[in-house]
């Protein structure tokens, strides 16, 4: 059974995790606060996490394929970042590999016999797969996906014009779009370090100093941690609406 919720409803609680998501460990926080609060218009925490999971999982693919695409026709520029096409390769294989067991029933033998815990895999993957057949819903998320990830080169370059420098394409379409890629895994407290470290280290062989490379890091550290803001003041009372929001439909 299909169900939406409210435009604006979505947009807060997409608001309230990416606050989240720069205040509590881990780079999937936010996600799970959001798959939290949707619980009861899916029915289910699975199906809710199947959703935000779905959400995350799209928008890390454009990313790759952003990646992928730029390394292609980047030219000798990109052979200056060392392993690279190999660290591209291994996404694009990990990727299509798990878009394969979501979308076969390969996973169901280890599901059947995992139990409980099998069955909620079970059914967050069988949410997940509906969304990649679901021809309408999945266009719709790869636009979305592709705008959303494109705005977020336009801040990297618009950053760095403000900072003096004139970062080309490979740094615009390869290098950051594989940093964010990274900052998705929940090994560091929203992306503090781990940032830091990759912009210095890969934009270093593109010819950008470190210590421009580092204020670069930490100005769109600072920004994402400004925009995420309204956040907070966006999750104050929203315990008290998150079991009946208006003009659910079923």
């Amino acid at each position: 059974m299909e169900r939406t919720a409210p435009i604006l409803w979505l947009l807060r609680l997409n608001w309230v995790g990416a606050y989240f998501n720069q205040v509590l460990p881990g780079a999937v926080s936010g996600d799970v606060i959001r798959a939290w609060y949707t619980r009861q218009q899916t029915g289910s925490m699975p199906l809710a996490l199947a959703a935000v999971f779905g959400d995350r999982f799209m928008g890390m693919g454009a990313l790759i394929v952003i990646a992928a695409v730029a390394f292609a026709l980047g030219g000798a520029r990109v052979g200056l970042l060392p392993q690279m096409g190999w660290t591209i390769g291994i996404l694009l294989f990990a990727y299509a590999l798990i878009v394969i067991l979501i979308l076969s029933p390969l996973l169901n033998f280890l599901e059947k016999i995992s139990g409980k815990l099998g069955d909620k895999l079970h059914d967050i993957r069988l949410g997940m797969g509906a969304l990649l057949r679901h021809r309408l819903a999945l266009s719709a998320t790869i636009v979305l996906s592709f705008t959303i990830q494109c705005i977020s080169v336009l801040t990297f370059w618009l950053l760095a014009h403000a900072l003096g420098e004139a970062p080309d394409a490979v740094a615009l379409w390869v290098v950051w779009p594989v940093i964010s890629l990274f900052l998705a895994l929940p090994i560091s407290f929203a992306g503090w370090g781990l940032r830091e470290g990759l912009m210095v280290f890969y934009l270093g062989y593109l010819h950008m100093g470190h210590d421009q490379a580092l204020a670069l890091s930490l100005l769109l550290g600072f920004t994402m941690v400004l925009t995420s803001l309204p956040g907070a003041l966006l999750w104050i009372g929203l315990h008290r609406h998150h079991e009946a929001p208006p003009d659910l439909q079923h």
